[in-house]
């Protein structure tokens, strides 16, 4: 192989390596990502933060309660982290969800960039349509629900959010079931995101 030869190879080795590279991130798995990992990854990472917080600052009768300070925090991590669920709720719904149902044209034999079709062409990938997308599209906004009422609360009444017990039951069970059911969804989003992701 002569020097000539091989500056052949390398060049177009390089030229083919940077028209894979010059569409790393299509703008469908860019609000596929900021819908996944930035907004719901954001309302985990609060909703936990949240649930550790209501543990830790819990005030019983004969405790001082928590500074002001710690109060308004706690206020300020719930409000956020049930608006980045509101957001990713939202996201999901109106932006992830209807480049997944795009119908693909009926001559395509090609399905990767219909993932709606992709799933449902395998029998054994059609349950992540059938149950996991159906999952996706009702319970995020019933964990928004939750977060946004638990916020509610520890903004309006934050002594007695900590200090009454059926008040502080009812807040963590809120932040509790927001948190479960987020963590669902978005285990559900990463089976179908592996095998069908939005390109």
């Amino acid at each position: 192989m002569t020097l000539a030869n091989s500056q052949q190879t390398a060049t177009t080795w390089n030229d083919s390596c940077m028209v894979d590279t010059r569409m790393l991130f299509s703008d469908r798995s860019i609000i596929t990502m900021l819908h996944g990992i930035v907004l719901s990854g954001a309302a985990l990472a609060g909703l936990a933060a949240a649930l550790f917080a209501l543990i830790v600052l819990r005030a019983r009768d004969r405790d001082p309660l928590p500074s002001p300070r710690q109060l308004r925090m706690l206020s300020v991590l719930l409000c956020l982290s049930a608006g980045a669920l509101w957001l990713s709720a939202v996201a999901g719904t109106y932006g992830v969800f209807p480049l997944y149902r795009v119908t693909p044209p009926k001559d395509v034999t090609d399905l990767t960039m219909y993932p709606r079709a992709l799933l449902l062409a395998n029998p054994n990938t059609a349950w992540l349509h059938s149950f996991a997308m159906e999952i996706k599209e009702h319970v995020p906004w019933i964990a928004a629900m939750l977060a946004a009422a638990a916020a509610f609360v520890v903004t309006h009444s934050p002594i007695r959010a900590l200090r009454d017990r059926s008040t502080y039951r009812a807040t963590v069970t809120l932040v509790a079931i927001s948190l479960v059911l987020a963590s669902w969804v978005g285990l559900l989003g990463v089976f179908v995101n592996k095998v069908a992701p939005v390109q």
